[in-house]
């Protein structure tokens, strides 16, 4: 008789081995987020990841019945990988453990900055800029992105030409889910006028520069969270900073978005009381584009 399988304390030792593993939670919660997924694609999400430390933890969880293995096609042959429920389950548990840590152990005490961009290639890259100033998470689309957001996301750098939900579309969800961070487009899309209408803090065109981009965050995470109508009055002058640079006289002096845009600015600065105006007068006006 296998006393150990009726034994909790033996249960949770051999389930907190399993998850401690380096690589099997985040394999996991990438094929919660994006499953199915072809090997090359889950390594191209996973920073740092070996191909055949990659093998050796798929083969791992799949024996665990973890993780389902599928041929989809013989010739050429491609496989994909998926969560099994069991997977999914043990996904959820996770989630509760994380919750538990941060409300327990502690927390870094760094801003969390949140990338979000199709190409891992630039999610990698931009993480490895970052990651010695502040907590890094990591989203490849947008239903990923919106999924990612909590309380501890200080600021999001975000794309704005993705597959699926765009960056347009999260940064839309985000301002109406009322989530406290700013949001910095970081985006190969040249400025039209119709970011006049986008309400995002900063816009940045990529690729962006390690310097610009740890300016910009600084300058977010000094903004005033609390204060509405500063933040409002930030993001209206971003934008028309970004179309005046962009835009010729003429094409401004034409444009009901940009008029609209001038005279809402206008309405808020006469609301504005003094501490604000000199909130706003210390800021650095954040559009950033690549010459």
């Amino acid at each position: 008789m296998d006393s150990g399988r009726d034994d909790p304390a033996e249960q949770v030792r051999e389930t907190v081995q399993l998850i401690s593993k380096k690589w099997h939670p985040t394999i996991i919660k990438q094929l919660l987020d994006d499953g199915p997924l072809r090997f090359s694609e889950l390594q191209d999400r996973l920073d740092g990841i070996s191909g055949k430390v990659l093998t050796d933890s798929l083969e791992d969880l799949v024996e665990k019945d973890l993780v389902e293995r599928t041929v989809v096609s013989e010739s050429p042959k491609r496989v994909e990988y998926t969560l099994t429920r069991d997977g999914r389950d043990l996904q959820s548990v996770m989630a509760e453990l994380a919750e538990w840590g941060q409300r327990n152990l502690g927390e870094s005490g760094r801003p969390t900055v949140l990338i979000v961009d199709d190409d891992p290639r630039l999610v990698r890259m931009h993480a490895n800029w970052l990651e010695d100033s502040y907590d890094i998470e990591r989203a490849y689309n947008g239903r990923q992105a919106l999924r990612s957001l909590s309380a501890e996301v200080d600021v999001v750098l975000l794309d704005r030409r993705m597959p699926g939900l765009s960056g347009s579309e999260v940064l839309e969800k985000i301002r109406e889910l009322n989530v406290d961070c700013r949001v910095v487009m970081l985006t190969a899309v040249e400025p039209d006028f119709d970011v006049a209408e986008m309400p995002f803090d900063a816009y940045v065109v990529k690729p962006g520069f390690k310097p610009e981009l740890e300016s910009v965050i600084e300058d977010m995470l000094n903004r005033p969270s609390e204060d509405e109508p500063v933040l409002e009055y930030l993001s209206l002058r971003a934008r028309r900073a970004l179309l005046e640079s962009e835009m010729t006289r003429g094409e401004l002096s034409t444009s009901t978005e940009y008029r609209r845009l001038v005279e809402r600015l206008e309405e808020l600065q006469e609301q504005l009381d003094e501490p604000a105006e000199q909130a706003i007068n210390s800021e650095t006006v954040h559009t950033l584009i690549d010459s």
